[in-house]
C-alpha cells in the first residue's frame, strides 16, 4: 500500500552500496524505520540532500500490508518541506539540532505514539534557527523531553522551562546558580536514563 506522509528524519545509516535506512518521526507521532533503495545514486527521487537528519520531509512510502512482517517499509520518494536552512548558517545551531534529533531517536521507540515529542522537536528545530541563547534552548528542550518521558523529578527550578513555550525561550531568565544546578541535574538524568 502506497501512502504519503510528513516526517522528520531522525537518523540515517548507509546500507549496502547505495541504500539508506532512515529512522523517521511522523507528523502523527509514529516512529519507524524505512529503507530508501539506491538513495545514494538517485538524484531524481532523493536529490539535494533531502534525506538529512533534521529535515522535515514529505515521503511517498510503500508500507507493508502485514504489520507482523519484519521487512522495512520502502521510501520511494521524498521532498523537503522544511530543511531549517537557518541551522546551516552556524555550526553551533546545527550541532544543537543534531542533539535534538539524536536524543529523540534514542528515547522514541518504534511502535509507540509520540505526537507531543514530534511537536516539541519541530518547534525546537524552528527556534534553533533564530534563538539568541542556544544553551537555554537546549536546557528547555531537554527538560521538556524528560518531562514527556515521565523521568523528570519534581523541582520548582524546572517549572519556568516547562511552562514556557519553546518559541519564548529567549524570554526566559535564569540566574547563574539555578542554571548550573539544572545543568548538573540534566547531566545526571541523561547519563542514567538516556545513555
Amino acid at each position: 500500500m502506497q501512502v504519503k506522509e510528513r516526517a522528520i528524519v531522525l537518523s540515517k545509516i548507509k546500507y549496502g552500496e547505495a541504500d539508506l535506512i532512515l529512522k523517521l518521526l511522523s507528523v502523527n507521532g509514529d516512529v519507524y524505520s524505512v529503507i530508501a533503495k539506491s538513495a545514494l545514486k538517485s538524484k531524481k527521487r532523493f536529490g539535494g540532500g533531502v534525506l538529512e537528519p533534521t529535515h522535515y520531509i514529505l515521503c511517498t512510502l510503500q508500507k507493508n500490508q502485514d504489520e507482523q512482517s519484519e521487512r522495512l517499509s520502502v521510501l520511494n520518494e521524498a521532498q523537503v518541506v522544511d530543511d531549517f536552512r537557518g541551522l546551516k548558517s552556524d555550526y553551533d545551531r546545527l550541532e544543537l539540532a543534531f542533539h535534538f534529533v539524536k536524543t529523540v531517536a534514542t528515547v522514541a521507540r518504534e511502535g509507540d505514539h509520540h505526537l507531543d515529542i514530534f511537536n516539541l522537536l519541530g518547534h525546537a528545530l524552528k527556534k534553533a534557527e533564530t534563538a539568541q541563547n542556544l544553551s537555554t534552548l537546549k536546557m528547555q528542550f531537554d527538560l521538556k523531553l524528560l518531562h514527556l518521558q515521565g523521568v523528570l523529578p519534581a523541582d520548582d527550578r524546572f517549572v519556568p522551562f516547562l511552562k514556557s513555550p519553546i518559541r519564548e525561550t529567549d524570554d526566559l531568565t535564569v540566574n547563574s546558580d539555578d542554571f548550573s544546578y539544572i545543568r548538573r541535574e540534566l547531566e545526571y538524568i541523561f547519563s542514567s536514563y538516556i545513555q
